[in-house]
């Protein structure tokens, strides 16, 4: 039976820690398959290292590095995971963590499984709706990728699809840099509709806005110098 890898990106998460952690080991303690999950401090400023600290789950790896951005915790997840098919998993449980069990179910036919908040009825604040918009827009005129929800909550990849890859952003950047990658690998990618419920999360619009337009421009131009 093939292992599952969960990459778990943490950033200033510390009131839902200890609520959420359990849950997601429950639902992989159910499904039966062997796996591991990966919980990334990227360099936290509230006491969610703390709160890491004290679980004690032996299937759980604990990893610390400095606040990079989400695309730095998953070039990392990517090196460190052991597992066959990878699981990026917000910790919020946004989009429904019975949800795993379906991707994963799912992974014996795809390359690649999204879960979309796009392709049903969800509410969503109107601004980052706006901006989920314009980005898919962009990735899909310049890179011909045509993944509604690029920034998913829950998303199954093979790992042997991501090994050994030089993946350039740090931040949100990452997710256009991703299917990019698959897409010239002609992985088959199925997107599905799930129920979503919005948690604020840590989005700074200014700031995650700029970094991100900067790094679709190095994709941009290292896709134009290879």
């Amino acid at each position: 039976m093939k292992k599952i890898s969960v990459i778990i990106p943490v950033y200033n998460q510390e009131t839902i820690i200890a609520c959420n952690v359990p849950k997601i080991i429950s639902v992989m303690d159910h499904y039966g398959a062997p796996y591991e999950i990966l919980l990334i401090n990227d360099g936290s400023t509230d006491s969610s290292g703390q709160q890491l600290s004290q679980l004690n789950y032996p299937k759980i790896r604990i990893i610390t590095k400095e606040n990079q951005g989400v695309g730095s915790v998953f070039k990392l997840g990517f090196l460190q995971a052991t597992g066959n098919i990878l699981i990026l998993l917000d910790l919020d449980l946004s989009y429904g963590i019975d949800n795993i069990h379906k991707v994963i179910d799912l992974s014996n036919e795809w390359d690649c499984v999204v879960c979309s908040k796009y392709l049903g009825k969800n509410a969503y604040p109107f601004h980052r709706k706006i901006l989920s918009f314009c980005h898919y827009l962009f990735c899909k005129r310049i890179f011909n990728i045509s993944i509604r929800d690029m920034g998913s909550g829950i998303v199954m990849v093979h790992s042997n699809l991501v090994q050994n890859e030089q993946f350039i952003c740090n931040g949100f950047g990452i997710h256009c840099e991703f299917y990019l990658m698959l897409h010239k690998k002609k992985a088959a990618i199925l997107e599905i509709p799930i129920q979503y419920t919005h948690y604020p999360g840590n989005y700074r619009l200014f700031f995650h806005s700029i970094q991100t337009i900067k790094e679709l421009l190095a994709i941009v131009h290292k896709r134009k110098s290879d």
